[in-house]
């Protein structure tokens, strides 16, 4: 069996998830084009999710996540670690992502959170 090279738990955590697919214009009044999807699982440094939409290795996203029975929306940055279809296919797309230590993120908040749940 492979040695799993995560740095940080697993919790099998469902929660709602925004990820802004096209930012809007500098200037506009356009909100960009937004997914709704799904968590599967999160960790201080990454999510799991699934979606309608494909998305591109490597690409770097906005991410809202509405965790449940917190008020709060962590806003994060992520960048897409792998996406693949899911079985069957109309079921849509799971997506890894690798949260980035972003300026004006969420993401010391986040790993605070999710270090307590790990406990």
């Amino acid at each position: 069996m492979a040695q799993d090279k995560r740095r940080h738990l697993r919790l099998p955590l469902q929660s709602r998830v925004f990820i802004e697919l096209v930012a809007p214009e500098i200037g506009s009044d356009d909100s960009g084009k937004l997914a709704q999807c799904q968590t599967l699982d999160v960790s201080r440094g990454g999510m799991r999710v699934t979606l309608e939409h494909q998305l591109v290795k490597g690409a770097i996203h906005q991410i809202g996540v509405q965790l449940p029975d917190t008020d709060k929306t962590f806003y994060l940055a992520g960048e897409v670690r792998w996406c693949l279809p899911n079985r069957p296919p109309e079921y849509g797309w799971t997506a890894g992502f690798a949260l980035l230590n972003a300026g004006d993120s969420d993401i010391e908040s986040w790993a605070e959170l999710l270090a307590g749940m790990e406990n």
